[in-house]
Protein backbone atom coordinates (compact mmCIF):
# COMPACT_ATOMS: atom_id res chain seq x y z
CA UNK A 1 0.00 0.00 0.00
CA UNK A 2 1.22 3.47 -0.85
CA UNK A 3 -0.39 6.67 0.43
CA UNK A 4 0.19 10.36 -0.15
CA UNK A 5 2.70 11.98 2.19
CA UNK A 6 0.55 14.95 3.28
CA UNK A 7 -3.09 14.86 4.36
CA UNK A 8 -5.00 18.00 5.34
CA UNK A 9 -8.23 19.22 6.86
CA UNK A 10 -9.74 18.81 3.37
CA UNK A 11 -9.33 15.02 3.79
CA UNK A 12 -11.11 14.92 7.16
CA UNK A 13 -14.23 13.09 5.94
CA UNK A 14 -12.18 10.23 4.46
CA UNK A 15 -9.95 9.77 7.52
CA UNK A 16 -10.50 7.29 10.35
CA UNK A 17 -9.08 8.24 13.74
CA UNK A 18 -10.15 5.19 15.80
CA UNK A 19 -7.36 3.35 17.67
CA UNK A 20 -4.54 5.58 16.43
CA UNK A 21 -1.88 5.41 19.14
CA UNK A 22 -0.41 8.70 20.44
CA UNK A 23 3.31 8.40 21.28
CA UNK A 24 3.73 12.02 22.31
CA UNK A 25 2.10 15.44 22.33
CA UNK A 26 4.17 18.60 22.07
CA UNK A 27 3.29 22.25 22.46
CA UNK A 28 6.21 24.08 20.81
CA UNK A 29 6.78 27.29 22.75
CA UNK A 30 7.63 29.42 19.73
CA UNK A 31 4.59 28.46 17.66
CA UNK A 32 0.84 28.17 18.03
CA UNK A 33 0.82 24.48 17.11
CA UNK A 34 0.04 21.17 18.75
CA UNK A 35 2.04 18.25 17.37
CA UNK A 36 1.02 14.65 17.97
CA UNK A 37 3.37 11.79 17.10
CA UNK A 38 0.89 9.05 16.17
CA UNK A 39 0.61 5.69 14.48
CA UNK A 40 -2.06 6.24 11.82
CA UNK A 41 -4.06 3.16 10.79
CA UNK A 42 -4.75 3.58 7.08
CA UNK A 43 -6.61 0.30 6.74
CA UNK A 44 -7.82 -2.59 8.88
CA UNK A 45 -7.43 -5.87 6.99
CA UNK A 46 -9.11 -9.08 8.18
CA UNK A 47 -6.83 -12.11 8.10
CA UNK A 48 -9.54 -14.70 7.45
CA UNK A 49 -7.26 -17.68 8.22
CA UNK A 50 -6.71 -16.46 11.78
CA UNK A 51 -9.90 -14.38 12.11
CA UNK A 52 -7.74 -11.47 13.33
CA UNK A 53 -7.03 -8.04 11.91
CA UNK A 54 -3.78 -6.78 10.46
CA UNK A 55 -3.21 -3.09 9.93
CA UNK A 56 -1.67 -0.87 7.27
CA UNK A 57 0.04 1.51 9.66
CA UNK A 58 2.47 4.44 9.42
CA UNK A 59 4.26 6.67 11.90
CA UNK A 60 2.95 10.21 11.35
CA UNK A 61 2.97 13.72 12.74
CA UNK A 62 -0.48 15.24 13.21
CA UNK A 63 0.08 19.00 13.34
CA UNK A 64 -2.73 21.38 14.31
CA UNK A 65 -2.05 25.00 13.37
CA UNK A 66 -3.06 28.36 14.88
CA UNK A 67 -4.22 26.72 18.09
CA UNK A 68 -6.04 28.59 20.87
CA UNK A 69 -7.93 27.71 24.06
CA UNK A 70 -6.38 24.29 24.71
CA UNK A 71 -7.98 22.14 27.41
CA UNK A 72 -6.54 18.75 28.36
CA UNK A 73 -8.47 16.38 30.63
CA UNK A 74 -6.68 13.01 30.68
CA UNK A 75 -6.61 10.40 33.45
CA UNK A 76 -3.86 7.76 33.42
CA UNK A 77 -4.69 6.15 36.78
CA UNK A 78 -5.51 2.74 35.26
CA UNK A 79 -2.72 2.46 32.66
CA UNK A 80 -0.16 4.33 30.60
CA UNK A 81 -0.69 4.74 26.87
CA UNK A 82 -3.05 6.89 24.84
CA UNK A 83 -5.29 5.92 21.92
CA UNK A 84 -7.48 8.21 19.85
CA UNK A 85 -11.10 7.09 19.85
CA UNK A 86 -12.30 9.84 17.50
CA UNK A 87 -11.61 13.40 16.38
CA UNK A 88 -14.52 15.78 15.86
CA UNK A 89 -14.64 19.17 14.11
CA UNK A 90 -17.38 21.53 15.24
CA UNK A 91 -18.52 25.12 15.01
CA UNK A 92 -16.91 26.29 11.76
CA UNK A 93 -16.61 30.09 11.69
CA UNK A 94 -14.57 32.92 10.25
CA UNK A 95 -11.79 34.42 12.35
CA UNK A 96 -12.38 37.93 13.73
CA UNK A 97 -10.40 39.40 10.81
CA UNK A 98 -12.51 37.38 8.36
CA UNK A 99 -9.46 35.84 6.63
CA UNK A 100 -9.38 32.22 7.89
CA UNK A 101 -11.81 29.56 8.99
CA UNK A 102 -11.61 28.36 12.62
CA UNK A 103 -13.11 25.18 14.08
CA UNK A 104 -13.40 23.58 17.48
CA UNK A 105 -11.55 20.24 17.63
CA UNK A 106 -12.32 17.51 20.13
CA UNK A 107 -9.84 14.65 20.39
CA UNK A 108 -11.64 11.91 22.27
CA UNK A 109 -9.13 9.40 23.70
CA UNK A 110 -9.35 6.29 25.84
CA UNK A 111 -8.08 8.43 28.76
CA UNK A 112 -10.17 11.57 28.32
CA UNK A 113 -10.57 14.62 26.14
CA UNK A 114 -8.33 17.22 24.47
CA UNK A 115 -10.13 20.28 23.06
CA UNK A 116 -8.97 23.42 21.28
CA UNK A 117 -9.66 25.83 18.44
CA UNK A 118 -7.58 25.61 15.25
CA UNK A 119 -7.49 26.69 11.62
CA UNK A 120 -6.78 23.08 10.61
CA UNK A 121 -4.21 20.34 10.49
CA UNK A 122 -1.76 18.46 8.35
CA UNK A 123 -0.90 14.82 8.76
CA UNK A 124 2.68 14.17 7.64
CA UNK A 125 3.47 10.54 6.86
CA UNK A 126 7.01 9.78 8.11
CA UNK A 127 7.21 6.35 6.40
CA UNK A 128 4.90 4.56 3.99
CA UNK A 129 2.52 2.06 5.64
CA UNK A 130 3.60 -1.43 6.58
CA UNK A 131 1.28 -4.37 7.18
CA UNK A 132 1.44 -5.19 10.88
CA UNK A 133 -0.42 -7.39 13.34
CA UNK A 134 -0.08 -4.57 15.88
CA UNK A 135 -1.79 -1.18 16.09
CA UNK A 136 1.39 0.22 17.62
CA UNK A 137 4.82 0.84 16.06
CA UNK A 138 7.69 1.15 18.56
CA UNK A 139 9.85 4.24 18.33
CA UNK A 140 13.41 2.88 18.26
CA UNK A 141 14.97 6.21 19.18
CA UNK A 142 13.53 5.82 22.69
CA UNK A 143 14.70 2.22 23.24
Amino acid sequence: MEVKNIWTDDDFESMNWHDNYIHSISFPGDTSKIILDIDYLFEWKLNEDENLYNFWISPCWLIFENVLNVKVDLDFKESIGLDIENIKRLNSRLSPNGKVNIRDYLIDTDKGLITFESTGYILKVKKQPILSCSQYLPREEFL
